[in-house]
């Protein structure tokens, strides 16, 4: 055995002397991640919470209340700067225009393998699509209608929205904007809100809709995509009768 105390003895020595500073920025990451199988069961609470939804209530109910005013004031005090103002944002709400440059914008973020701008556009995406389904059910239903009738803010006819004249509550614009750059804004800069405040002012300088119009639309699309952007690539999986649908 003594033969082989001098290898172990300079192999032990060997071994200590490794520098250890070298590791020193090695890090653990404890993040807690979800697979994009399975969805956080504790997300949808967060963000539809008690305080939010009361704040959401609170305005809505507060903007019936103004409807009426708020139409009056902005139709005096109308001037070419505002007419030019809310002509540019009036089109950060079209459909036509903002669906396809999402679209774009994910194709551009996976093509340079930006995987953040290409993350935040999927979930604008999904974002617009489910705001759209829950917006146009409402303006069906609704049936209330536009200020520029001149039938009042109560004017509601239940599901009677089968035209554009009687499709006014809630707003489109408003949700196609907030649903589309909530996400953007969480993720970058929340000076991005901007631009969708910027349209739903537009929608009523324009005398298309009323603010509690607005309000109910922007509130739509701004939980629909402050939900998507908070799960991030998580899945939503629809699984019955063996039919399985994947968000």
């Amino acid at each position: 055995m003594k033969h082989y105390s001098l290898p172990i003895c300079l192999f032990l020595i060997l071994l200590l002397s490794i520098p250890t500073h070298g590791y020193a920025q090695v890090k653990i990451d404890t993040t807690v991640t979800f697979p994009k199988t399975r969805l956080n069961p504790g997300l949808g609470k967060r963000v539809f919470n008690k305080e939010n939804l009361l704040v959401f209530g609170g305005l809505l109910g507060t903007s019936f209340l103004l409807d009426e005013w708020s139409n009056k004031r902005l139709k005096l005090n109308q001037n070419s700067f505002l007419d030019s103002y809310t002509n540019i944002f009036n089109e950060f709400g079209e459909k036509k225009y903002i669906a396809p440059a999402t679209f774009a914008t994910w194709i551009i973020g996976t093509a340079i393998k930006d995987e953040r701008l290409s993350t935040t556009a999927l979930n604008s995406g999904k974002a617009l699509i489910t705001a759209a389904i829950l917006t146009e059910g409402t303006k069906i239903i609704a049936g209330r209608s536009r200020p520029s009738l001149n039938r009042g803010n109560m004017h509601f006819n239940a599901f009677g929205g089968t035209s554009n004249e009687t499709k006014s509550f809630p707003s489109g614009h408003a949700f196609v904007s907030w649903a589309v750059f909530t996400p953007f804004a969480e993720e970058y800069s929340k000076w991005i809100y901007a631009i969708p405040a910027s349209v739903s002012f537009a929608r009523m300088y324009r005398n298309k809709h009323w603010f509690s119009d607005v309000v109910l639309g922007g509130g739509i699309g701004y939980f629909a995509g402050l939900y998507f952007h908070k799960r991030k690539n998580q899945s939503v999986i629809f699984d019955g009768n063996g039919i399985v649908i994947k968000f």
